[in-house]
Protein backbone atom coordinates (compact mmCIF):
# COMPACT_ATOMS: atom_id res chain seq x y z
CA UNK A 1 0.00 0.00 0.00
CA UNK A 2 1.27 3.11 -1.14
CA UNK A 3 0.94 6.23 1.32
CA UNK A 4 0.57 9.67 -0.51
CA UNK A 5 2.95 12.26 0.35
CA UNK A 6 0.41 14.44 1.57
CA UNK A 7 -0.70 11.71 4.16
CA UNK A 8 3.35 10.78 4.69
CA UNK A 9 3.80 14.42 5.61
CA UNK A 10 0.50 14.50 8.30
CA UNK A 11 1.65 11.61 9.96
CA UNK A 12 5.24 12.79 10.13
CA UNK A 13 3.42 16.10 11.46
CA UNK A 14 1.50 13.78 13.86
CA UNK A 15 4.56 12.11 15.35
CA UNK A 16 6.16 15.78 15.88
CA UNK A 17 3.03 16.63 17.81
CA UNK A 18 3.08 13.47 19.78
CA UNK A 19 6.98 14.08 20.35
CA UNK A 20 6.15 17.66 21.57
CA UNK A 21 3.57 16.66 23.70
CA UNK A 22 5.32 13.90 25.78
CA UNK A 23 8.28 16.15 25.93
CA UNK A 24 6.36 18.94 27.25
CA UNK A 25 4.77 16.64 29.30
CA UNK A 26 8.14 14.93 30.56
CA UNK A 27 9.46 18.56 31.17
CA UNK A 28 6.50 19.53 33.89
CA UNK A 29 7.42 16.38 35.77
CA UNK A 30 11.23 16.78 35.92
CA UNK A 31 11.07 20.34 37.31
CA UNK A 32 12.06 20.89 40.95
CA UNK A 33 9.15 20.73 43.22
CA UNK A 34 9.20 22.08 46.72
CA UNK A 35 11.30 19.46 48.92
CA UNK A 36 11.50 19.87 52.44
CA UNK A 37 13.34 17.66 55.09
CA UNK A 38 10.65 15.07 56.74
CA UNK A 39 12.74 12.93 59.25
CA UNK A 40 16.13 10.81 59.47
CA UNK A 41 15.79 6.93 60.31
CA UNK A 42 18.44 5.59 63.02
CA UNK A 43 19.06 2.44 64.17
CA UNK A 44 19.94 2.31 67.51
CA UNK A 45 21.22 -0.55 70.29
CA UNK A 46 19.17 1.34 73.65
CA UNK A 47 15.93 3.19 72.26
CA UNK A 48 15.83 4.64 75.68
CA UNK A 49 19.56 5.94 76.06
CA UNK A 50 19.03 7.52 72.50
CA UNK A 51 15.80 9.20 73.66
CA UNK A 52 17.42 10.60 76.50
CA UNK A 53 20.13 11.87 75.03
CA UNK A 54 18.25 13.35 71.75
CA UNK A 55 16.09 15.03 74.75
CA UNK A 56 18.71 15.93 77.01
CA UNK A 57 21.72 17.17 74.82
CA UNK A 58 19.87 18.44 71.30
CA UNK A 59 16.06 19.35 73.10
CA UNK A 60 13.91 17.12 70.59
CA UNK A 61 10.79 15.73 72.59
CA UNK A 62 9.55 12.23 72.64
CA UNK A 63 6.16 12.26 69.96
CA UNK A 64 3.48 9.99 69.15
CA UNK A 65 4.78 7.20 67.28
CA UNK A 66 2.13 6.18 64.17
CA UNK A 67 3.89 2.46 63.66
CA UNK A 68 2.53 1.62 66.93
CA UNK A 69 6.28 -0.76 66.34
CA UNK A 70 7.44 -0.68 70.61
CA UNK A 71 10.94 -0.66 69.02
CA UNK A 72 10.17 2.49 67.34
CA UNK A 73 10.75 6.11 68.64
CA UNK A 74 10.10 9.36 66.99
CA UNK A 75 11.48 12.60 68.47
CA UNK A 76 11.12 16.34 67.15
CA UNK A 77 12.78 19.57 67.39
CA UNK A 78 11.06 22.57 68.16
CA UNK A 79 11.56 23.46 64.31
CA UNK A 80 9.69 20.39 63.89
CA UNK A 81 12.60 18.25 62.54
CA UNK A 82 12.42 14.61 63.65
CA UNK A 83 14.50 12.01 64.09
CA UNK A 84 13.22 7.87 64.12
CA UNK A 85 15.02 5.65 66.02
CA UNK A 86 14.84 1.60 65.52
CA UNK A 87 15.91 -0.40 68.07
CA UNK A 88 17.83 -3.50 66.14
CA UNK A 89 21.53 -4.48 65.60
CA UNK A 90 23.65 -1.62 64.98
CA UNK A 91 26.74 -3.55 64.60
CA UNK A 92 26.34 -3.66 60.61
CA UNK A 93 26.56 0.04 60.28
CA UNK A 94 29.96 2.03 59.35
CA UNK A 95 30.19 4.85 61.38
CA UNK A 96 32.68 7.82 60.91
CA UNK A 97 32.59 11.31 61.17
CA UNK A 98 32.31 12.40 57.64
CA UNK A 99 28.41 10.87 57.52
CA UNK A 100 27.06 13.41 60.16
CA UNK A 101 23.82 15.24 60.30
CA UNK A 102 24.06 18.85 61.56
CA UNK A 103 22.17 21.22 63.86
CA UNK A 104 22.75 24.82 64.35
CA UNK A 105 22.19 27.16 67.19
CA UNK A 106 22.21 30.85 68.02
CA UNK A 107 25.14 30.54 70.37
CA UNK A 108 27.51 27.68 70.72
CA UNK A 109 29.03 28.56 74.45
CA UNK A 110 25.20 27.86 76.31
CA UNK A 111 25.55 24.51 74.07
CA UNK A 112 28.79 23.33 74.97
CA UNK A 113 27.51 24.24 78.68
CA UNK A 114 24.72 22.06 78.66
CA UNK A 115 27.16 19.38 76.94
CA UNK A 116 29.56 19.42 79.69
CA UNK A 117 27.31 19.75 82.54
CA UNK A 118 25.98 16.56 80.76
CA UNK A 119 29.51 15.19 80.71
CA UNK A 120 29.18 14.61 76.77
CA UNK A 121 32.63 14.51 75.10
CA UNK A 122 32.81 16.63 71.89
CA UNK A 123 35.75 17.50 69.54
CA UNK A 124 36.57 19.68 66.93
CA UNK A 125 37.02 18.40 63.06
CA UNK A 126 40.60 16.87 63.25
CA UNK A 127 39.50 14.93 66.71
CA UNK A 128 40.70 17.66 69.38
CA UNK A 129 38.40 17.12 72.42
CA UNK A 130 37.12 20.24 74.45
CA UNK A 131 38.01 22.26 70.84
CA UNK A 132 36.03 24.73 68.28
CA UNK A 133 36.91 24.17 64.64
CA UNK A 134 36.19 27.49 62.73
CA UNK A 135 35.34 27.36 59.12
CA UNK A 136 37.26 29.98 56.82
CA UNK A 137 33.50 31.50 56.76
CA UNK A 138 33.73 32.16 60.36
CA UNK A 139 31.19 29.99 61.82
CA UNK A 140 32.05 27.68 64.36
CA UNK A 141 31.41 24.08 64.51
CA UNK A 142 31.54 20.82 67.21
CA UNK A 143 31.52 17.46 66.78
CA UNK A 144 30.22 14.86 69.12
CA UNK A 145 28.58 11.31 69.37
CA UNK A 146 25.29 9.83 70.24
CA UNK A 147 25.17 6.97 72.39
CA UNK A 148 25.53 4.63 69.77
CA UNK A 149 28.58 6.72 67.74
CA UNK A 150 26.48 8.83 65.18
CA UNK A 151 28.17 11.83 64.86
CA UNK A 152 26.25 15.65 64.97
CA UNK A 153 27.43 18.50 64.05
CA UNK A 154 26.22 21.29 66.02
CA UNK A 155 27.38 24.76 64.55
CA UNK A 156 26.45 28.48 64.95
CA UNK A 157 24.90 28.89 61.50
CA UNK A 158 21.86 29.41 62.88
CA UNK A 159 20.85 33.37 61.13
CA UNK A 160 22.79 32.04 57.96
Amino acid sequence: MRISRANQTKMKMFRLYIFLLMLALNATTIQAQNVKFNHMALVVSDLEKSIDFYSQALGFKLIDDPTGNPNIAWVQNDTGQQIHLLEADLSVIKLNKSVHMSFAVETLSPFIENLTRLAIYFEDWPGKKDEITIRQDGIRQIYLQDPNGYWIEINDDFFH
